[in-house]
């Protein structure tokens, strides 16, 4: 049996806390309503008896709310304050959210979204507190430079391995030219820098609330929308990003390039496999031997560096057993050159994988998924 979430409701209307107790009547099993308050002061005394999982929390004033908010999380950090307003202004929900709230819901509350917000909430809730469980896998996805398809691998063995009913994020790490969101056409509220932001305040919970669920499957955070955004982004923060993603995903999706220091660095320290992306050409080969060569020297195993060939044709004039001559390691999965299924995909917002799971890609991609499940 799952362990109960508790919670407490601060809300001025009598028909909407009534409303919201029917709501989750259903849910008794798993949701424990431990007091109603139609005001922060009642509320409050709720709260200090019973130090409540969540708090539904009504807010009619910004600058009051943003104190209520932070007042409850700051005295209960082990409570995660969801908010409830009819104002639907981005300052609202992002000056709520940057004082603790975890979740922003429009009124009048509709069902439907007050049971997920709350099974989304409750179950990192859980996930965060259940003693012993397994840390997920980082999978990084990197090439120096542009042009090697990295979101393109990344974003389809993100999908794929959701496709497997367990959970994946997706991060766009790639700091100064970042395309997950153009990929999966994408314009979420917040981004990787809304996490940055808010470091000293990071939780399994505010991370969820952050993430954008893609239809695809994976839970995406995606590059931050300003350069001067990810010029501040310290190789601390991603590294405590990353390892709170471990505690929450099975796997855990990087997307990132340029140079072997700062942030990359702290990406590759945390990976359990790097998936090297090249292709067949003399540049990428012999900028490939440079890297792969600077990475052994730092320190990054040979056996956490995986090659993976992208647009692989195999009648081109340098074959595999050349790249592997040259560079030294054995390929990993080849991806076939398809640019016309890639493209349509990316016009379309949706993984190759999702759009035409027949297509040459997309078994390459499912075999290369295969592989890393099975490692």
């Amino acid at each position: 049996m799952p362990p109960h979430i508790t919670l407490a409701i601060i809300d001025s209307d009598t028909s909407a806390r009534e409303s919201i107790q029917a709501t989750l009547k259903p849910f008794s099993e798993v949701i424990s309503i431990v007091g109603t308050a139609d005001s922060f002061s009642n509320g409050l005394r709720i709260i200090e008896k019973s130090t409540p999982n969540v708090v539904l929390l009504e807010v009619t004033d910004i600058q009051r709310g943003m104190q209520e908010v932070q007042h409850i999380t700051s005295k209960f950090p082990s409570t995660s304050v969801i908010v409830s307003s009819t104002e639907k202004s981005s300052d609202w929900i992002l000056s709520l959210m940057r004082a603790g709230a975890v979740e922003y819901m429009l009124r009048p509350l509709i069902q439907e979204e007050l049971k997920q917000a709350l099974q989304k909430v409750g179950r990192f809730i859980i996930t965060q507190s259940a003693a012993g469980s397994p840390k997920g896998r980082v999978i990084s996805v990197y090439y120096p430079t542009g042009g090697m398809g990295t979101t393109t691998v990344a974003v389809n063995l993100a999908a794929s391995l959701a496709s497997e009913g367990v959970k994946v994020a997706l991060v766009d790490l790639n700091l100064y030219s970042g395309d997950i969101s153009t990929f999966l056409d994408v314009n979420p509220t917040y981004t990787l820098s809304s996490v940055t932001s808010n470091i000293e305040r990071l939780d399994a919970n505010f991370l969820m609330t952050v993430m954008t669920r893609h239809s695809s499957g994976p839970f995406v955070l995606t590059e931050p929308s300003e350069v001067d955004d990810a010029i501040s982004i310290t190789p601390e923060q991603v590294h405590r990003i990353l390892e709170f993603l471990k505690g929450v995903f099975t796997y855990v999706i990087v997307d990132c390039g340029g140079p072997l220091a700062g942030c990359n660095m702290s990406i590759f320290e945390l990976s359990d496999l790097i998936l090297f992306t090249t292709a067949l050409s003399l540049p990428a080969l012999k900028n490939s031997k440079r890297y792969l060569n600077a990475m052994e020297r730092k320190g990054l195993r040979k056996d956490r560096l995986k090659l993976v060939v992208n647009r692989y044709l195999p009648k081109a004039d340098i074959q595999i057993k050349d790249a592997e001559k040259v560079l030294g390691h054995t390929v990993f999965q080849t991806i076939p050159n398809d640019y016309v299924s890639v493209v349509d995909s990316i016009n379309k917002g949706m993984p190759v994988v999702k759009i035409t799971p027949g297509s040459p890609v997309s078994k390459a991609v499912l075999n290369l998924r295969d592989l890393i499940t099975k490692q």
